[in-house]
């Protein structure tokens, strides 16, 4: 028994009512200013401000580093703080070699940005974890080469983050097992569904392919050459991943909303089990999805965004 995580769990248990239900989302979703949907959020626990903008950045902090105290060695909990440090590689990477912004910068998982930052500017990555270090050896190269695309950037980080998951994932928790495999299954879906669509050569979707999932490469060349509509009605082996083609023939927003409830959905239904990290998990990721449903939101009052449009983008609430 680890009185450790059973500690933690009785802690998130305490803080779920801070989560926002479909009441408060209600409430945001009929605001008729950002102010007035400032005023709503901060009723609701938000860090005070102004601007929404910083305001749900200071909550994204706020959660990660919430989240940080309660991860409990042994779990693999640690492993959703690097999804983190990868997307902050990428994003900086863009800024140094192709002048991309910071503005969607997530906060630190286990490293610093600064660290990040500064092994780019020194051409120093010695400091960096290995298979990081090895993916911006491998993009500096490509950039001194004159070959280097956004894109790849984003495939290298992504091949690296998997691989630096799948090192540890044997030795964590099976929800936490459960959740990377199906996220490795999910992003080789749409890595083929994109690749289809911009006219890849084989070969190159192979070299997009993270290998640390479930679906073994022939099912995946397969949806590679049919693409998502025929795939559903031709490819077997498919199993509950069916539901995911069903959903990027819908196009793109509809895949990511579907993965991102599909990923939180069996962690959600195990979060009442003291014995496991699914409540923390839960916790977490519950509040992220909150914040990019308010972001949504506030598209809708700030820009006058069609309901339709926001609604096929929203999140299933945690709570």
């Amino acid at each position: 028994m680890d009185a450790g995580l059973i500690y933690q769990n009785a802690k998130i248990k305490s803080k779920e009512s801070e989560l926002f239900g479909k009441d408060k989302i209600q409430r945001l979703a009929d605001a008729l200013s950002a102010e007035e949907a400032v005023r709503i959020l901060q009723e609701g626990g938000y860090p005070l401000g102004n601007d929404p903008v910083e305001v749900l950045a200071q909550a994204e902090a706020e959660a990660a580093l919430f989240f940080k105290s309660t991860v409990v060695s042994g779990y693999g909990l640690e492993l959703f703080l690097l999804i983190n440090d990868y997307h902050n590689a990428k994003v900086l990477a863009k800024k140094t070699y192709f002048s991309g912004k910071t503005d969607c910068l997530k906060p630190d998982g286990l490293l610093d940005k600064g660290k990040i930052e500064e092994g780019i500017e020194k051409d120093d990555f010695s400091s960096l974890p290995s298979n990081m270090a090895v993916a911006f050896t491998d993009i500096k190269k490509h950039f001194v080469d004159e070959t280097l695309t956004p894109s790849y950037i984003d495939i290298t980080m992504d091949k690296a983050m998997f691989c630096a998951i799948y090192a540890d994932l044997p030795k964590a928790h099976p929800v936490v097992r459960e959740y990377f495999t199906r996220l490795s299954d999910y992003t080789n879906i749409a890595v083929a569904c994109r690749a289809k669509k911009a006219g890849l050569p084989l070969s190159i979707f192979e070299n997009m392919v993270v290998k640390t999932g479930e679906l073994p490469l022939p099912v995946l060349k397969k949806i590679f050459d049919l693409g998502a509509e025929e795939s559903v009605e031709k490819v077997s082996g498919l199993g509950a991943y069916k539901k995911a083609l069903l959903a990027m023939k819908e196009g793109a927003a509809h895949y990511e909303t579907y993965v991102d409830d599909a990923l939180l959905a069996p962690i959600k239904k195990a979060r009442f089990d003291m014995f496991s990290p699914a409540a923390v998990i839960g916790f977490y990721l519950g509040k992220m999805r909150e914040i990019k449903n308010v972001r949504l939101l506030f598209a809708k009052v700030n820009n006058g965004v069609d309901r339709d449009v926001i609604k096929v983008r929203m999140r299933e609430l945690y709570v």
